[in-house]
């Protein structure tokens, strides 16, 4: 299944948006009380720059969900044709169910993640909120001394939620491959316009390889948009 190595491709990008968006929340929770302390009015525009980066992850969550969801169950190998055909009809509805799902994910994209002039707005303002009022200062907010790890969290915001093609490219990838998840599926059922329904079980086997492969980063994603929200809610006023 060549496939499978597109989809290992995009998993390991989802798991880069995964690492670099924990190590801000880390940072947020570390240096919370010393944000509070001498910076209090940054509080309100960082739990906003949250709020938006959750709204990606929120978005990446629902469009990972569409493959790492795939759940269909046979009655087995069964010789009896009515029992067959009746898995076919059921597994083509399912089919046909997850391909209106992609579709409507793509017709509402730009939903599914942040607002990318919010995002560069919030982050201009907090960096102009620190003393050196530098790009890529806004992390001195939390007490962080060593200029290079500001810049690397910084640089974190910035191409992950304030590029909005490279995200948006993100989303349209991860539908992609829902579609030729979907195809494979199809094509192990017979060839183009027919569909043979003793090859049911096959086709299951292979939905429920790419829900597996999909599943450890879309519960990866549940998780991280839970804390995004909470570190957000910890610092609204």
């Amino acid at each position: 299944m060549p496939l499978v190595r597109e989809v290992a491709e995009t998993i390991k990008l989802l798991g880069d948006v995964v690492k670099s968006t924990r190590e801000i929340v880390q940072a947020v929770n570390d240096g919370k009380e010393y944000l509070k302390r001498y910076y209090p009015d940054a509080q309100s525009d960082l739990s906003s720059l949250l709020q938006q980066m959750q709204r990606t992850i929120v978005g990446l969550a629902n469009v990972t969900n569409v493959m790492s969801g795939f759940r269909f169950v046979v009655a087995g190998t069964s010789i009896d044709l009515d029992i067959a055909s009746r898995d076919l009809r059921q597994l083509n509805d399912y089919l046909i169910a997850q391909r209106a799902n992609t579709d409507e994910l793509r017709g509402h994209i730009h939903e599914l993640k942040a607002n990318c002039s919010k995002v560069y707005t919030l982050r201009d303002k907090l960096d102009a909120r620190t003393k050196t009022k530098t790009w890529g200062s806004m992390f001195e907010l939390l007490g962080a001394k060593k200029l290079e790890r500001s810049l690397e969290l910084h640089a974190a915001v910035s191409n992950f939620y304030a590029d909005d093609q490279r995200m948006i490219e993100l989303i349209e990838n991860t539908l992609l491959l829902t579609e030729k998840a979907v195809a494979e599926v199809e094509d192990c059922l017979g060839p183009p316009g027919m569909m043979n329904p003793y090859n049911v079980p096959n086709a299951a086997e292979v939905l429920g390889l790419y829900a597996k492969l999909f599943r450890p980063p879309h519960d990866e994603l549940q998780d991280l948009a839970n804390d995004l929200h909470e570190a957000s809610m910890a610092l609204a006023p």
